[in-house]
């Protein structure tokens, strides 16, 4: 195991001790690279702000040091030109594999990511994508980031849209949220899905109106029956292991350092070891397997850990207790403003697992001191969670070791925020959800009075809780300045501010990916501030986002980004 943080202990005495025991003050200190003539923000708790930083062996051995006396023929010196170092930004929710996978699949996101913004324009983007791709035996045309709210029509499209495409080769075409699927008439030949399948546990195959035939829309555990589609690409191993290089670069390019997969499948963490042990990996990737990838992991003695072996670690588990609010599925304990079709006045989504299975599971990870994290939208599914821990805490609980995660938290009330404190529990926010679907929550999902609160980022800074703040990419790619704008400025696209009263500062924005984000990975003693003995995960920005106007923070540019001390990307 290599690690960095032993290595700076060892590193900065010597260091040290060379420049207290010099008597010409001129006399250098030999450091890989210095970066100087720039703003480095430390993030540290005195929020102190420095002019440059030294680096030796990846690791950060100075602060505010002169670059000459720092400096020998071999070190690297970086001229930052007035601009701004801050920590490496941490992934606090993502699915890497997912990212790399989306390459293969036509985009069906809408303007201005993609051009579906109807359903003929979808069904024209999947035949254009599809058009000269030959299929192999059994192989599933795929689609991924269709988006209802943004459609023209604002619905769902059915199994008679794309079987307008094909009706001789099964279709599958996901959700924005990931949390929905539409498929073909030969894909519901495939599955096996006819009038009379009956919807599984925590899902829905959705009917005709007033018939029992599927329309082709699979939500939340029904959706994982198409899941067959994403395994049916023959990929030779050159190709997988390009799209995972590529997939890196482009999270690096967003100055990310460390970026999470979870829920990952069985096969994803071996394949993930595979990288590691090849070397392939330039970020730190922690996986959160799911729970039933976890339960296969144990069987084979599989483990968590804290530590890196090659860049990658299980850093414990993922459960899925609801839906997402775009959609109309997460579990609420008020009813939607407007249900979806089909549904009465009275709906509130659903959960995805049973309060029985839930406490079992939980119980055991806290036996084993095992950190899960629960994806929670609705406020009834964060209800859920914490009635959980409460049934099966004991005095013997130790949450300090746990750390337990509320993945998106989008409609948690300050009431059960203030019951997470007890948990010592970590909301991570979705405050992308400001932009990309604010206005769509405000008047189709919500209303104003529970839009305003989507991940409710002050009403957690006022209970002295550090959250987190993710894009769960593939839902939305991991723009992280974007997400500091976001969290900042909370304007829709329609450019309307949704909840001036939930706004986070800058400081907080950023604390939320870097500081706070390191806390959430029990990496805060290595990562998340810029300080003497932590690894050199370092991120060159434009300008200071802490002193920039709030509403210019999403025109700071990502110039360059480190990881311990190595350029993995420049602009």
């Amino acid at each position: 195991m290599y690690s960095k943080s032993k290595l700076a202990l060892a590193v900065l005495p010597a260091l040290l001790l060379s420049a207290c025991n010099s008597e010409d003050q001129t006399t250098t200190v030999d450091a890989d690279t210095v970066f100087y003539n720039g703003t480095v923000v430390t993030m540290d708790d005195e929020q102190s702000v420095a002019t440059s930083v030294a680096i030796k062996d990846g690791v950060i051995v100075a602060l505010n040091v002169d670059p000459d006396e720092y400096s020998t023929v071999n070190t690297n010196k970086v001229d930052l030109s007035s601009q701004t170092i801050v920590p490496g930004f941490i992934d606090a929710h993502g699915h890497l594999s997912s990212v790399a996978q989306t390459a293969s699949y036509a985009n069906l996101a809408p303007s201005p990511i993609g051009t579906s913004d109807s359903i003929a324009l979808l069904v024209n983007e999947m035949q254009t994508f599809w058009q000269d791709i030959e299929l192999a035996d059994g192989q599933w045309m795929i689609g991924t980031g269709y988006d209802d709210s943004l459609l023209a029509e604002q619905t769902h499209p059915t199994r008679d849209d794309l079987d307008q495409i094909s009706t001789e080769v099964p279709i599958v075409i996901i959700h924005v949220s990931y949390h929905l699927a539409v498929v073909n008439s030969k894909a519901l030949e495939v599955l096996g899905i006819t009038a009379e399948t009956e919807d599984p546990d925590g899902g829905k195959i959705v009917r005709y109106d007033d018939s029992n035939e599927p329309n082709g829309v699979l939500e939340e555990t029904a959706m994982y029956l198409a899941m067959v589609a994403f395994s049916s690409a023959p990929q030779d191993e050159q190709s997988v292991l390009d799209m995972y290089q590529d997939t890196q670069d482009y999270y690096a390019s967003f100055g990310i350092t460390t970026v999470q997969d979870g829920a990952a499948g069985y096969e994803t963490i071996k394949y993930y070891e595979s990288l590691a042990s090849a070397e392939q990996l330039m970020l730190d990737v922690v996986a959160f397997p799911t729970w039933d990838a976890y339960a296969m992991m144990k069987l084979d003695d599989y483990s968590t850990s804290k530590e890196y072996d090659n860049r990658f670690r299980i850093g414990g588990v993922k459960l899925i207790l609801d839906g997402s609010p775009q959609g109309k599925t997460a579990f609420m304990t008020q009813p939607y403003l407007n249900p979806p079709t089909g549904e009465s006045n009275s709906y509130v989504g659903y959960a995805t697992l049973t309060s029985d299975f839930l406490e079992v599971k939980l119980s055991d990870y806290l036996e084993e001191g095992t950190q899960f994290i629960v994806h929670t939208n609705g406020d009834a599914s964060v209800d859920m969670y914490l009635d959980a821990l409460e049934t099966v805490t004991t005095e013997e609980t130790d949450y300090s070791t746990i750390r337990p995660v509320s993945i998106h938290s989008q409609t948690t009330r300050d009431d059960q925020l203030e019951r997470m404190l007890t948990y010592q529990m970590i909301p991570s926010f979705f405050s992308a959800h400001t932009f990309f679907w604010g206005d769509w929550h405000r008047d189709e999902v919500f209303g104003v009075e529970r839009a305003e609160r989507i991940s409710p980022t002050r009403s957690a800074s006022n209970l002295n809780i550090a959250y987190t703040t993710h894009n769960d990419a593939p839902v939305v790619d991991p723009d992280m300045i974007r997400l500091m704008y976001n969290t900042v400025n909370r304007v829709t696209r329609s450019g309307q501010t949704l909840g001036e009263e939930q706004k986070a500062t800058a400081y907080e924005a950023l604390a939320s990916m870097t500081k706070n984000a390191a806390y959430q990975y029990f990496e805060e003693d290595s990562k998340g501030t810029i300080e003497v003995g932590k690894r050199a995960d370092l991120v060159r920005l434009s300008a200071n986002p802490l002193t920039i106007e709030e509403d210019k923070i999403n025109t700071i540019e990502v110039m360059q980004t480190y990881k311990d001390g190595e350029l993995i990307y420049q602009q």
